[in-house]
């Protein structure tokens, strides 16, 4: 990004426009609440912009051979000036004193320039946007500009622009259009297939009135022509306040009817009544309620990091901020896609990115956000059933792209082309990785852990870790030669490496799921008795617990080799070897198949990600601690990192084995997949895992966290260029302030029920009667 500057703390300002890289800027200084998220695209437009609305929940399939995508809406952020006749741009002309600023404290984007028209007429402008997190219907944008040179004649244009498309598929009917009293402008549309009603509303003020007002109606475009003389010296205003609501929208839900509603009258009766509640409030006001509610935000999320370099904190608050917009909390209809909702990248998609990188997170600071997740999930049980009756298999056989509910499977069948075959690649990962459906058992074991939410347990939890196990119980294949059952032709966390036999992730989340499912149904009839009543009319949950245990317990889980080494899968450590220096070295991704062509890669040990690395990662104590740091530095110097997913994992367990720089590097590097510099990496959407990862990294690695067999412990990991690291937590309905210095840790009971835990193996407990404890770590001394 060019001469971009990092201000400490929350601020992020460019003193210089280039429009070759405005993909990115519109993506990581994206605006939302989790409803609604808009791309920060300029107000004029420009060649290579790509405008970007989403609205949750509204998935459609634009054609009948595609996959149903979440649709780029209406735009209402385009404001298009002319001065004197000449049209503003800032590639035409000339402009200083340019100025872009983005608030990470209150999300607001601000931009400001003096720009001379190719006629040399003068004219300051500056504009504030922002997507409001108190009022989740509204964006709003203010806007003045002042005449330097002259007198000037300027034309506004502004409104909302459906002409909108999603990677070029256009989703929405042309809709109705109507100016209400004058001012309101309003556009009634519903997506194409799922047929979900869509209404924009908008309205501008100014702060004179303009010589004339003209509607202009066009196909899929509705906006308002306004006509001003300005005289040097007297500034004009405006604001634009605009409104979205869906069919989909929460209030028109309910437990039997959880896609909300197809009339459109009631979805613009409600958006007559927000556009005009909110537009008096005027964008001062709507911006200090949302300042307001970030404030209240920052004050249990922040992170606070000393570091001898400040962009570690300002990186970690990047990270923050996004994770805060890319969730609609407490809606359970809803998932987190792989770019969140801040671009067209996977569709709007969730993966397995939430249950492995984003629940722990949200599970550890926002509980209630976390149960909303994994209710999503079992809201989408029909679809998971629908695939494994689909491919012979018993159980919830999840997509690996889910989208909708009711939706299934949503991964597309091919991709890029490949460099020797010309061909599409197809894209097998909708069909081969099945580990999905064992990291959302995970999943709901990480949540019950760290909240011991047992009513979550009996209505969702049991039902989704019996239906995980039903699959894998049906899944696994029995080799009488080798007297064990094996899982054979998946693909693992590593999606360089198709086809292969027993992939050591897959296995081992497998024989978790069905060994826990067993625990679990042993469970019920005590603990969660309505689970089992229900269950217990399908099943003979008794058989079904022998027959899991069986499974699991004569899975193959491939162990230690004489030489300390976890076989990846059969085939891996069997692979040709090749130099990787070249391809790790590069800023970009994926470079590796500018020289080889998919099977050539499948064939060379190199890995997307490395799988042993997750599996360390999700079971900590699986292995004696000098075999888990063998592995983790053989398949380390083997990873491309290729996936946004790998820095951040990686992190953790270079902190853990105590290889502090390494484990700071990953860190900034999970930072910088898109907060660094590579002027292209977020061009489709930011990547929400590596959000979690980043906090992860810290929470995790550097301080230590692990909840394993529901006990919560900490250990200093601090690297040795920062002095402190500090966070907040929920641990079982408690509230907990951790500290950690270089040498000591200290823990704050904030709120709850008493808490246990150990730091560095030391037994500590904190209470409303003793609400701190403190380790001098490797001192030998505990106070």
């Amino acid at each position: 990004m060019k001469e971009r500057t990092w201000l400490p703390g929350w601020t992020v300002e460019r003193r210089a426009f280039d429009p070759a890289h405005t993909a990115k800027t519109e993506s990581i200084y994206a605006q939302g609440n989790g409803y609604i998220n808009v791309r920060c695209a300029e107000d004029e437009r420009y060649v290579g912009q790509t405008r970007g609305t989403f609205a949750t929940l509204t998935f459609n399939k634009a054609l009948p051979d595609e996959v149903t995508e979440l649709p780029n809406l209406p735009d209402v952020t385009a404001i298009d000036l002319t001065v004197n006749g000449e049209r503003f741009s800032l590639d035409r002309g000339t402009y200083r004193d340019y100025l872009s600023r983005f608030d990470i404290r209150t999300g607001e984007v601000e931009r400001s320039c003096v720009w001379t028209s190719p006629a040399g007429d003068a004219v300051r402008i500056r504009s504030r946007r922002m997507v409001s997190l108190a009022q989740k219907h509204v964006v709003a944008a203010t806007l003045e500009i002042e005449a330097l040179s002259g007198p000037v004649r300027l034309m506004v244009e502004s409104g909302i622009d459906a002409r909108m498309t999603s990677s070029g598929s256009q989703h929405l009917h042309d809709g109705e259009k109507r100016l209400i009293d004058g001012r309101i402008l309003r556009m009634a549309t519903r997506t194409s297939e799922s047929r979900v009603p869509i209404a924009i509303h908008c309205e501008h003020s100014f702060s004179a009135d303009p010589a004339r007002a003209l509607p202009v109606m066009q196909r899929r475009r509705f906006v308002m022509r306004y006509t001003f003389d300005l005289e040097p010296g007297v500034p004009l205003s405006m604001d634009k306040i605009s409104c979205y609501h869906t069919g989909r929208d929460r209030s028109f839900a309910s437990a039997e009817r959880l896609g909300g509603i197809k009339d459109s009258a009631r979805v613009l009766q409600v958006g007559d009544a927000c556009i005009t509640s909110v537009s008096s409030m005027g964008y001062e006001g709507l911006f200090e309620a949302s300042r307001a509610a970030w404030e209240r935000y920052w004050a249990h999320a922040d992170v606070e990091i000393e570091s001898d370099d400040p962009f570690d904190q300002l990186g970690m608050r990047f990270a923050l901020y996004h994770l805060n917009i890319m969730i609609d909390r407490g809606e359970p209809r809803a998932g987190i896609g792989a770019k969140g909702m801040t671009g067209e990248g996977y569709k709007g998609h969730s993966f397995w990115d939430t249950e492995i990188f984003l629940l722990p997170y949200y599970a550890l600071t926002d509980p209630a956000a976390a149960r909303a997740l994994l209710v999503y999930r079992y809201l989408s049980l029909p679809g998971a059933y629908a695939k494994a009756q689909e491919n012979g298999y018993e159980g919830a056989m999840f997509p690996w792209e889910s989208a909708w509910l009711d939706d299934g499977e949503t991964t597309p069948l091919f991709g890029a082309a490949d460099i020797v075959t010309g061909e599409s690649i197809p894209i097998l990962t909708g069909v081969l990785e099945h580990h999905i459906t064992a990291d959302i058992a995970w999943g709901v074991y990480l949540y019950h852990a760290v909240t011991g939410d047992e009513e979550f347990m009996d209505r969702y939890g049991c039902e989704l870790m019996v239906e995980c196990a039903r699959f894998w119980a049906s899944r696994v294949e029995w080799k009488p030669e080798a007297r064990r059952y094996e899982i054979t032709n998946v693909i693992g966390p590593d999606e360089y490496k198709e086809h292969v036999d027993n992939n050591a992730f897959t296995n081992y989340l497998a024989a978790f799921t069905l060994t826990h499912a067993a625990d679990i149904i042993d469970a019920m009839p005590k603990r969660w008795p309505d689970a089992c009543e229900q269950l217990s009319r399908r099943y003979n949950l008794h058989e079904l617990a022998a027959k899991f245990r069986e499974r699991a317990g004569g899975m193959y889980l491939p162990g230690p080799r004489e030489d300390g080494l976890v076989p990846q899968n059969d085939q891996y450590l069997d692979l040709a070897e090749v130099d990787l220096s070249k391809y790790r070295s590069e800023a970009g991704v994926s470079s590796i198949f500018e020289d080889y062509g998919w099977e050539e890669a499948n064939k060379v040990m190199v890995s997307k990600q490395a799988d042993l690395v997750m599996l360390l990662r999700v079971m900590p104590d699986l292995f004696e601690p000098e075999v888990a740091k063998r592995n983790f530095v053989f398949y380390e110097g083997r990873c491309l990192h290729d996936s946004s997913l790998s820095h951040g994992q990686h992190g953790i367990l270079a902190a853990w084995f105590g290889l502090e720089d390494m484990a700071l590097d990953m860190y900034r590097h999970a930072v910088r997949v898109d907060f660094g510099e590579n002027p292209t990496s977020s061009d489709e959407g930011i990547h929400s895992a590596s959000m979690g990862n980043v906090w992860q990294c810290a929470a995790c690695g550097f301080a230590g966290l692990m909840w394993e067999h529901g006990e919560l412990s900490f250990a200093n990991h601090l690297p040795g260029t920062w002095k402190r690291l500090a966070f907040e937590m929920s641990w079982q309905g408690s509230r907990l302030r951790v500290t950690v210095e270089p040498d000591a840790m200290t823990v704050e009971h904030l709120s709850g029920a008493p808490v246990s835990f150990t730091i560095d193996g030391r037994a500590f407990s904190v209470s409303h009667e003793e609400p701190q404890a403190r380790c001098v770590c490797g001192a030998g001394d505990a106070a």
